[in-house]
């Protein structure tokens, strides 16, 4: 069995006093027309929240040029006594943003495009295949060293050959360390120097070596 109830006009159902609250209990309420909440603060409290539509619109109604103060719009999630996450869009930067403990929000993409703006904004980055460089250069910044280190007794292996630029100079030697570059060939014969902490010298050639071996 059911009921119809028609108005023809508007309809206001308020709790004596305008302070209490009014109770809607049903297996399902279905409202036909445009549902409007007029309320600062709108709490769903089901389990699962189902929803059809393809796009949810945050900051409705902005007029300003942007997204007015706060300068960023998007989804935070409670995490009980744990920090907080979240999404969101930060305005001022044009970027978007995500955050791990609710303070420290890192950049997702870059203003004009799309990507990572900063590598250095992930702690722990790992590859998900062949690095190419793309014609461009891996190098340090401010004299720094790079540092290639194998974990355990993992090697570092090189699948071709190795070119070493002729350097102009002798480099100076690092504790610890024995150093390998090149320069123009001297008596050696090889071109390729080694340094290190107690002495230097020129790698010899086979030729060469051939050579001294017949000599002495």
């Amino acid at each position: 069995m059911s009921y119809t109830q028609r108005f023809s006009d508007n309809y206001k159902l308020e709790s004596i006093g305008g302070s209490g609250t009014v109770e809607i209990e049903a297996s399902t309420l279905t409202v036909s027309g445009n549902l409007t909440v007029s309320g600062t603060t709108t709490e769903v409290n089901s389990t699962d929240l189902a929803i059809n539509d393809k796009t949810i619109v945050l900051n409705k109604g902005e007029t300003g040029a942007g997204v007015s103060a706060p300068t960023h719009s998007g989804i935070e999630i409670e995490r009980g006594t744990e920090d907080n996450v979240g999404l969101r869009y930060n305005d001022t930067t044009d970027t978007w943003q995500i955050t791990n403990d609710g303070t420290t929000w890192n950049n997702i993409l870059a203003g004009a495009g799309i990507g990572i703006e900063n590598v250095v904004e992930d702690l722990s980055p790992q590859l998900g295949g062949p690095l190419d460089v793309n014609g461009q250069t891996i190098t340090s910044a401010t004299n720094g060293d790079i540092i290639i280190d194998p974990n355990g007794t993992g090697l570092l292996k090189i699948n071709h050959e190795v070119s070493l630029q002729e350097q102009g100079s002798d480099p100076s030697s690092t504790a610890s360390y024995n150093k390998l570059y090149a320069k123009t060939p001297s008596n050696g014969g090889s071109g390729v120097f080694f340094v290190n902490s107690s002495t230097s010298d020129e790698l010899v050639s086979k030729t060469k070596a051939m050579v001294y071996g017949l000599i002495f």
